[in-house]
Formats: C-alpha cells, structure tokens, sequence
C-alpha cells in the first residue's frame, strides 16, 4: 500500500548543507561566504547558524565568523580537551575566587584558538567570555598567548584564517608589529591586551608548558581596566604563571 511521503524539509537540508561546508572548510568563515555556498540570503543564512549554535554544533567569533565546535572535534581531540579541562579547572576556581574575575581557558584547534571553559566573575560588572568563542591570535591574551610560542609558519596560518582586524583603536593590525608584539610575548612568558578586543576591558593570560610539545593552551583573568590596579597589574603575571605550572604539573601525571 503506497503512502504520501513527508514533502523534505528545505530547512533542514540548508543546515546540512551549512555544517557540511563548515567541515570542509574547517576554519572560521563569514556569513557572506557562508550564504553563498549554500545558495540563500544572508538572513536566511544567519537564523540558520543561530540555530546551530543553539543546539551546540556552530561557534561564532563574535566579529561575523562561524566554525564547527567542539562536537565536531575529533574523539582523540577531545579527550585531550577533556584532559586539560580537568586539570585547569582546580587553578581557575583558585584564580576566580582569589580575584572575583573571570578566568578562562584556550585551546589551539588546529588553525584557530577557542574557548574551552570559562568562570564569570561574581561581580556585576565584568569581562565576559563563553565556552567556544574563536579567539583573535593578534588581540586577545589567550590567542597571543597560544600563538606566540608557534612556529612562524603556523603563526601565519593562524593569522590568515582568523584574518586580521581592527576590533577597537588599540587592536594591532600592522604585520611587522604583530611580529614584533608576539616575539616578545614569547622572551617574558606572558601575555596581554589593554582594550584590544573590547573597549574598557584588559585581559593577562599565560601559556600552559608542557615538556618536549608546542603550546596547544592558556589561561586568563579578564578585568575592566578601571579594577586594574598598579599592584595587580604586578601580581596577575606571576598568579598566571604560577596556575599554568600546576596545570602543566596536573597534566603529566
């Protein structure tokens, strides 16, 4: 006995389509590219996307640009993920309850750094951050932190993919600059960013060493500038330093 079958959900294939030119893509990629490949206007397009974060499978950047999450990673990734979560989150309830900021986690997934755990500060004004957010390798203290202890050729990978934007007058977009800027990151151990990413916020963050492997991690403390205090300013360096060894140490063993 035939039945009617149910008439396709053009919705439905559209996602498909989208999380499939995500994969092969595999780097964050704007809206308008987005659209184009799958063949429908740009609002369309974006209430899709919306919806895939939603449900988990789609990050956004914050600055137009989209990637497949976590839930995409591949299995041996993620238990790495999970790894470094474990072992981090100790320090970042330490640095959170110590300093009533927000204190977060990177990690490098391939060509671009994310957000892997985050804990918001208590107080109602703050610096905020979520689970995978694509970090910008050239302005925040997270992706400068990661990338300045690459190789040049995956320093450069990790700039193209991003690309290279000016999100606030501070944001440093000159090529040679950011060179310089990561170089020097990579000489004292540490970074930051003084209203690079977001105006009246600052964030420090350190990379987490492991012997004999690139950085693939980091941790910060994110503040308004107005609670960064000259004695903070001194103290946040070394707290961070400190936290990346434990979490190092929690890591090998």
């Amino acid at each position: 006995m035939e039945t009617k079958s149910t008439p396709p959900s053009r919705a439905l294939a559209k996602g498909l389509d989208l999380l499939e030119v995500l994969r092969v893509e595999s780097h964050p990629c704007a809206l308008r590219d987005l659209a184009a490949a799958i063949g429908l206007g740009k609002a369309s397009t974006l209430r899709l996307l919306k919806t895939l974060i939603a449900a988990g499978f789609v990050a956004s950047d914050g600055q137009g640009r989209y990637a497949l999450n976590g839930r995409w990673v591949s299995g041996a990734s993620q238990v790495w993920i999970r790894r470094l979560s474990e072992a981090a989150l100790p320090e970042m309830r330490r640095l959170n309850e110590d300093l009533a900021e927000t204190v977060s986690l990177a990690a490098l997934y391939g060509d671009h750094i994310r957000v892997v755990e985050t804990l918001e500060s208590p107080r109602h004004i703050r610096m905020s951050n979520y689970r995978d957010r694509i970090l910008p390798p050239n302005a925040s203290s997270l992706g400068k932190a990661i990338t300045a202890f690459q190789e040049p050729e995956v320093q450069a990978r990790l700039l193209s993919v991003y690309g290279i934007y000016r999100q606030t007058k501070r944001t440093i977009t000159d090529p040679v600059e950011i060179r310089q800027h990561l170089a020097r990151i990579r000489d004292r151990g540490w970074a930051y960013e003084m209203e690079e990413t977001v105006p009246g916020g600052c964030c420090f963050a350190s990379p987490i060493v492991l012997p004999s492997e690139p950085v693939r991690s980091a941790i910060s403390v994110s503040l308004p500038v107005d609670r960064l205090t000259t004695a903070l300013r001194k103290r946040l360096p070394a707290m961070l330093t400190n936290a990346a060894e434990n979490i190092s140490k929690a890591l090998r063993r």
